[in-house]
Parts: structure tokens; C-alpha cells; sequence
């Protein structure tokens, strides 16, 4: 398309979404300033809207179709040198709705959850910013627009934990908010150094095209050599691996886990950790999955370490909140695992149980938030008795723990027997080490049913 056709803009449900959220935020902090309900107002009317813009993509697309959209951003005398790409397919618009439903959800906790706080349009304005970031990440079609907004996403997510963050001292929610804010603005930049490779090698930084080709060619040795290629594919794993918070660069997690708000730690569980596992099934592995073959074991023994290491912590905890957060850290783990079987079926699993950990576990940090604005407390030691006090809310946080733990039929099981399919193939062609880390990743199971 040559130059930018308003008419096609205002037709498009994916930008129409990014504007609705960025105008809404804006919106949210002006009006927040002189009224805190129109802040609440307008933050849930244009989470309300995209949603709604994005079910109606999620019908328009089906498994085997697309919709891509391409305006040029920069062109020189050759021609386009960089577009603003807009994808929707059958991994994007589910991960989307995954985004702005739980960022709904968030928001409208946040009205009877965040009752005392100061500026609260500032906080429901962030929230709308922070959630229309993590769309922009989903929908990008080239290196650049992915990750100008995958950082962007780390501003409102800062503010958000060093404002209303629920340490009384500032300076430690200071500190935990700039631990965040320095280790994921590093996953980041080691990702940056990864496209700033590929674009020197290939003068491209088109992930898909119009026909869903893609453009980087690793595979070609002429134009990146498969040594170079490998290298920048463990570039990508590294810089998407601190901010998925695998073992051992997952330092930031625990603390802003803690320090956050419940509604912004669905946000940074539920669905920031989903834009990174989102990078590594968009770009890494259809990319680079060849290449990396040979670091398949490596990655598994990662991804067994995370799962034992979040539910052994998890197990540890004498509050409700952290020993979820530990327990998000371990599912993650099944992710990676999934990746690193490098077979369609664990692939498969793994983008299935991307949605699953992303519902599930806000589930349960929603029911957490619950139980404290009725005791006033998420100390083990202080719930007892809490199951014939709350029933409904017990049977929905017991439904998602024993989802989250893999328990059939329950959604979260077929992503986990799809997950360890993977791994038991690799084993049946690969031999003892696969097979050795299926078993250890079904141990982990159970210790994630133990907890």
C-alpha cells in the first residue's frame, strides 16, 4: 500500500484497537484528574471496545487464514525501507484477546480492590497503556515495531509497581520497581543487539509478508551463516528468556512480583511474561529452530530447573500471593519446555498452554486479592476455615489450582500432555536424555500438585 490511507486505517480492527486504548488511557488520566469514577469510566469503556474490535477480528480469522496490513512508514529512492506491519492470525488475535480481557478483568478488579490511592486516573490510564503495548507487541509484523513496543511496555509497568506498588516504604518499592525496570530494559537490549545482527546480514527486518514468507532466509549460508544464524537465535532465547523469568535470570521476578498490586500482577504474569513466549513462538523458532537443534537439551534442562525451582520456592511460602508468584515462575517452565523439544506437537502445547497459564494463574491471584480485602491477610497461618466462609470463591480458585496443575480433563492438562508428547517423541528418536527430562518435567507435575 502506498502511503497511508486513512479510509484503510479507520477499517482496520488492529489499529482502531491500539488507538482505542492509547486515546482511552489519556483520556483516563485527564479526566481522572477531576473525577475518579470517569477515570474508571472511560479506562473500562475502552478496554470494553477493543475487546470487542478484537472478537470480531477472531471471527474474521480462521485457523488456516490471515489478515495482514502493511502502510509504508519510511521509503527511499528503492523503495519502502520500513513499513508499519499489522498481522492477525491464528496465534496474534487469541493472544490479543488474552491481553485485553485479562487487562479488563484488572481494571475492573481494581475499582473495589485499589479503593485508597493517590491520582487514581494516572493509575487507570497506565493500566490501559501498559495493556495497549502488549497488543502493539502481538500484532507487529517487523523486528523494530515489535520491540519499540515490547519496551515501551516497561514504562507504564514501572510507574504502575513504583506508584501503587503495596510496600509502605518508597524506597523499597523504589528499589524492586528499578530491579524490574533494569532487568527486563536488558532482556530488551539483548534482543536489540540480535535484529541490529539480522538487518546487517540481510537489510531486512520483516518478520512476515503478504504471504507469510519469511523474509530473513537463515537457512541461505550465503547471506547468514549458520554459525552467525545460531548465534543470534540464542541472542533472542537470552533477551526473551529474562523477561519469560526462566532460571537463572529470573532475579527481577520475586520482588516485583510481591511489591505489585494484584491487578497489575495479573498484568505482569497473566500477560507480560505471554509477550516474550509470544516473541519466542513468532520469531525465534520458526526462524532459528533448525539452527538450534542442537541446544534442544540445554534448553530443557533450563526449563526442568524453572519448574523444580518455582514449585520447590512455591511449596516454601507462608503467603498466598508469593507462593503463587512462584508458581507462575514454574509454569513458565512448561513453556520453554515445550519450545525446546523443537517437535510440532510440544509447539503445539506450548502456544496452548500459553493461553491456559495466562487465565489460569490470574484466576488465581484475582481469588488471592478476594481472600485479602475479606481477612485483611494472605498468611497461611491466619486462613484457616476460609472454604465454608467463602464457597464460591473457593471452588473457583481450587478448579484453577488443580487446572493449573495439569489435573484431567481440565484445559491445562491437554497443554501439558501435548508438552510432554513432545518431549517423549524426542525421546523415542533421540534417545535416554529426552527421556530422562520427560520424567523429571512429570515429577514436577506432582510437585505442582503438592502445593
Amino acid at each position: 500500500m502506498q502511503g497511508i490511507d486513512i479510509a484503510a486505517i479507520l477499517s482496520s480492527e488492529m489499529i482502531l484497537t491500539l488507538l482505542v486504548l492509547i486515546f482511552g488511557g489519556l483520556l483516563a488520566i485527564l479526566a481522572g484528574q477531576r473525577s475518579e469514577i470517569a477515570g474508571k469510566v472511560l479506562a473500562g469503556l475502552s478496554l470494553l471496545g477493543a475487546l470487542a474490535l478484537n472478537v470480531k477480528l477472531l471471527i474474521q480469522v480462521e485457523p488456516s487464514t490471515h489478515i495482514y496490513e502493511s502502510y509504508i512508514w519510511l521509503s527511499g529512492d528503492s523503495g519502502p525501507i520500513m513499513t508499519l506491519g499489522f498481522l492477525a492470525d491464528g496465534l496474534s488475535v487469541p493472544v490479543a484477546i488474552l491481553i485485553v480481557g485479562l487487562g479488563l478483568l484488572a481494571v475492573t478488579f481494581s475499582f473495589v480492590y485499589m479503593k485508597e490511592m493517590n491520582n487514581p486516573g494516572l493509575y487507570y490510564g497506565l493500566m490501559v497503556w501498559f495493556i495497549a503495548a502488549m497488543v502493539g507487541v502481538v500484532y507487529a509484523t517487523n523486528l523494530v515495531q515489535f520491540f519499540v513496543f515490547y519496551e515501551l511496555m516497561l514504562i507504564p509497568a514501572f510507574v504502575l509497581v513504583h506508584l501503587y506498588g503495596v510496600s509502605e516504604d518508597p524506597e523499597r518499592r523504589s528499589r524492586n520497581a528499578l530491579q524490574f525496570w533494569v532487568w527486563t530494559a536488558i532482556g530488551g537490549l539483548i534482543s536489540l543487539v540480535a535484529v541490529f545482527m539480522i538487518f546487517g546480514l540481510t537489510g531486512s527486518l520483516e518478520i512476515v509478508t503478504q504471504d507469510l514468507l519469511l523474509n530473513l532466509n537463515y537457512l541461505d549460508t550465503s547471506i547468514i551463516p549458520v554459525d552467525i544464524a545460531r548465534i543470534i537465535g540464542v541472542i533472542f532465547l537470552l533477551g526473551f528468556g529474562i523477561k519469560l523469568g526462566l532460571v537463572p535470570l529470573h532475579v527481577w521476578a520475586p520482588p516485583v512480583y510481591g511489591e505489585a498490586p494484584i491487578p497489575v500482577l495479573v498484568l505482569l504474569s497473566g500477560a507480560m511474561t505471554k509477550t516474550a513466549a509470544y516473541g519466542v513462538i513468532r520469531i525465534v523458532m520458526p526462524l532459528f529452530g533448525d539452527v538450534l537443534g542442537g541446544y534442544s537439551v540445554g534448553l530443557m534442562v533450563i526449563s526442568i530447573t524453572t519448574m523444580f525451582y518455582g514449585a520447590v520456592l512455591a511449596i516454601a511460602q507462608e503467603d498466598l500471593k508469593m507462593m503463587l508468584a512462584y508458581s507462575s515462575i514454574s509454569q513458565l517452565g512448561y513453556l520453554m519446555f515445550g519450545y525446546s523439544s523443537m517437535t510440532t506437537v510440544g509447539l503445539n502445547g506450548a502456544a496452548f498452554q500459553l493461553i491456559n497459564h495466562g487465565v489460569l494463574a490470574s484466576l488465581t491471584f484475582f481469588c488471592a486479592g478476594a481472600i485479602k480485602m475479606k481477612t485483611g491477610t494472605m498468611r497461611f497461618d491466619k486462613l484457616g476455615g476460609l472454604g465454608p466462609k467463602m464457597p464460591y470463591l473457593a471452588t473457583i480458585f481450587v478448579t484453577a489450582a488443580l487446572a493449573l496443575a495439569g489435573t484431567p480433563p481440565l484445559s491445562a492438562f491437554a497443554g501439558e500432555w501435548m508438552i510432554f508428547s513432545g518431549s517423549a517423541l524426542r525421546a523415542i528418536t533421540d534417545g535416554f536424555p529426552y527421556a530422562l527430562l520427560t520424567v523429571l518435567g512429570v515429577v514436577a507435575t506432582g510437585l505442582t500438585a503438592g502445593y
